[in-house]
């Protein structure tokens, strides 16, 4: 399949209009070639080190279509491999997670440590009469970067390090992750559940998208709010900034409304520890933050942000992240996180874990509201008339010249989250890596 087949990249993603062909969040050839052109190649997020903290332990993840193996070895180094055994193929690791010193194929019984040689196969290796090297039949290996404890593995070896590939992200992702010297903690196994949409939607909306958040989520966010007028939210979503961060990534920043004090939703005892390991710039942010929101491109997400049910109660973070894995070009299967500060207080991660429940998973009041819209868009653009349509983003056409000249952080700020910047920079990415 060649590009050229489905359109060219400059009429399914065009940066000079800022439209979208429909068809690359339908087309199930368009769906199967972003596998091999985007997943393929970028570095894609697979765990948390909080998730493996002790040698042998493992986890069993996705990498676009892929099933691999997350592993800490009895050396201590993390790894990646193919969860295929390289004999015949067979699914090595069926567990969720684990610890283990090694890993059996069910077909064989070719044998495995947990640092992926081969340690036995069905014959003796005098068997093969020194005919094979057996030394390809160590396990595939990704390679593997981390960044303030996130785990990134690529089967690329063309692609660039980790640290250039996030550029200016690392930035924007120690604000979340790396804010204390312990830096951030897994509260638990990822929750899964699968949606009917294609991955873009999620990996986009959190580019992130400002306008839908009062359409789309208009009485929770007031509730979160203190009950604030739409228009007051409206016009701090309006002037709240949306970065560009290169390589796709992208986020956006909405402030604290008036009359809250800085600091809310933080836990006292951690606003010291940020004071002492976040630069002057990621504290100016911080300190008013009300809600962020980011996407690495192409498929991990977070949000960021206070919230009470109880009016007796203080609003306490939460803090969420997402995997946007693409089962299909009309399925995602959503692997769903929550973190808190390491060194913060048991009663508060309980909290917060408790907040993030109730609005962002598959039964949560944010998630349930985006849910109805992704699949509703998704049904309006599958019929032989939708899927030739355009999706719009021409907010860029008046906005790409609004820069924020004296914004704290790096990358592209511009003025407001409505300005669809952010968002469209991932596609762009995307269209950059679909072109060849």
């Amino acid at each position: 399949m060649k590009i050229d087949d489905l359109g060219h990249p400059g009429q399914l993603v065009d940066p000079e209009t800022g439209l979208v062909s429909r068809r690359i969040f339908t087309d199930p050839e368009i769906h199967r070639l972003e596998l091999t052109r985007v997943f393929a190649r970028s570095w894609l997020f697979v765990g948390h080190d909080s998730e493996l903290p002790k040698a042998g332990d493992y986890l069993r993840r996705v990498m676009g279509d892929d099933p691999v193996i997350l592993a800490r070895g009895q050396d201590g180094a993390l790894r990646v491999f193919l969860n295929a055994c390289p004999h015949r193929g067979a699914l090595l690791c069926r567990a969720d997670a684990g610890n283990a010193m090694g890993y059996v194929c069910p077909y064989h019984g070719w044998s495995f440590d947990n640092t992926g040689q081969l340690t036995a196969m069905a014959d003796a290796p005098e068997a093969y009469k020194g005919r094979v090297d057996l030394a390809t039949f160590n396990l595939v290996q990704a390679r593997v970067g981390v960044h303030a404890g996130l785990i990134f593995a690529t089967f690329d070896p063309q692609a660039p390090s980790l640290d250039e590939y996030l550029g200016d992200a690392r930035w924007y992702i120690d604000m979340l992750f790396a804010r204390t010297p312990g830096g951030a903690q897994a509260l638990g196994a990822p929750i899964r559940w699968v949606a009917q949409k294609n991955w873009k939607y999620g990996a986009v909306n959190f580019a992130a998208d400002g306008p839908h958040a009062l359409k789309t989520h208009g009485p929770i966010t007031r509730k979160i709010a203190g009950g604030m007028p739409l228009e007051v939210l409206r016009d701090l979503a309006i002037e709240g900034p949306a970065v560009r961060a290169g390589n796709g990534h992208g986020c956006i920043f909405v402030d604290l409304p008036p009359g809250m004090p800085p600091w809310v939703g933080f836990h006292p005892d951690m606003v010291a520890l940020y004071q002492k390991t976040l630069t002057p710039g990621q504290l100016q942010l911080k300190s008013k933050l009300f809600n962020k929101v980011m996407t690495i491109f192409p498929n991990l997400s977070w949000v960021h942000f206070p919230i009470t049910f109880r009016p007796d109660q203080p609003p306490v973070n939460f803090f969420n992240v997402r995997v946007w894995q693409p089962t299909g070009p009309d399925r995602t299967e959503i692997w769903n996180w929550f973190f808190a500060d390491r060194e913060a207080p048991d009663e508060y991660k309980q909290a917060s874990l408790q907040a993030g429940i109730r609005t962002f998973t598959a039964a949560g009041t944010f998630d349930q509201d985006d849910a109805e819209a992704w699949a509703a868009i998704d049904a309006g653009s599958r019929g032989t008339i939708g899927r030739e349509r355009m999706s719009s983003f021409q907010m860029i056409l008046a906005s790409q010249d609004e820069r924020i000249a004296d914004f704290p952080g790096p990358g592209e700020a511009y003025r407001s989250t409505y300005s669809e910047m952010s968002e469209f920079g991932l596609l762009l990415r995307w269209r950059e890596l679909m072109a060849g």
